[in-house]
């Protein structure tokens, strides 16, 4: 059986604690300022600090790095694009194929990293910097995992694709989703959206279809 109740954890839970900090939406206000002023790249922590009006210690004692910045600003538009993730999850076993549901998914995720590709790709950036072992680690990662390796579990029982190991295809199928991966086929090659997303679905939907 599918384990859609599965309970999976939020991404940047830290924020909460935030939240309630006088001088956190100083910073994220200066920060969302500076990122649009100058761009991602030309913005630091002392930048930001000098903007929002306060001292690099009391910054840091909020935010150790740009990336939790970062994370922080996306909290709301990635916990919305999650909650919508896990209803299509929900739904796919309703009125179409956990295979169709797979590609639903993989949709909805290439869509949400062209949208937000730059602030992303800082974020995993600054999380593997951290010694994590991988992006991977990440709960964002983590609960994108879980959806599509039920997705891809379900798939084999009902004999839609052929035999994989589910948890190691979606280990590869996130790390062709990373955002540094997008952005690099968007500057390299010229990428657009839909290029990216035919790619990604030439390899892990119709190439592990039984019905290709």
């Amino acid at each position: 059986m599918p384990s859609r109740d599965k309970q999976i954890p939020l991404p940047a839970a830290s924020a909460d604690k935030k939240s309630s900090d006088p001088y956190n939406e100083r910073i994220l206000e200066a920060a969302r300022e500076l990122i649009k002023m100058h761009g991602l790249q030309n913005v630091s922590m002392y930048s930001i600090a000098k903007r929002a009006g306060i001292g690099q210690g009391s910054l840091y004692r909020r935010f150790t790095d740009k990336g939790e910045i970062c994370s922080a600003l996306l909290l709301e538009s990635t916990s919305r694009f999650l909650t919508e993730l896990e209803q299509g999850w929900k739904e796919s076993f309703i009125d179409r194929t956990a295979l169709e549901g797979l590609q639903n998914c993989i949709e909805q995720v290439i869509h949400f990293i062209d949208q937000h590709a730059e602030l992303l790709h800082l974020i995993k950036s600054e999380f593997v910097g951290k010694k994590q072992l991988t992006q991977f680690e990440h709960p964002l990662f983590q609960r994108m995992s879980v959806i599509m390796t039920d997705l891809l579990s379900q798939a084999a029982d009902n004999g839609e694709i052929v035999d994989i190991d589910p948890h190691f295809t979606v280990t590869a199928l996130l790390a062709v989703l990373s955002p540094d991966t997008y952005v690099y086929q968007q500057k390299a090659y010229g990428s657009s959206q839909a290029d990216i997303t035919k790619g990604i679905l030439t390899l892990f939907v119709d190439g592990l279809s039984k019905n290709k």
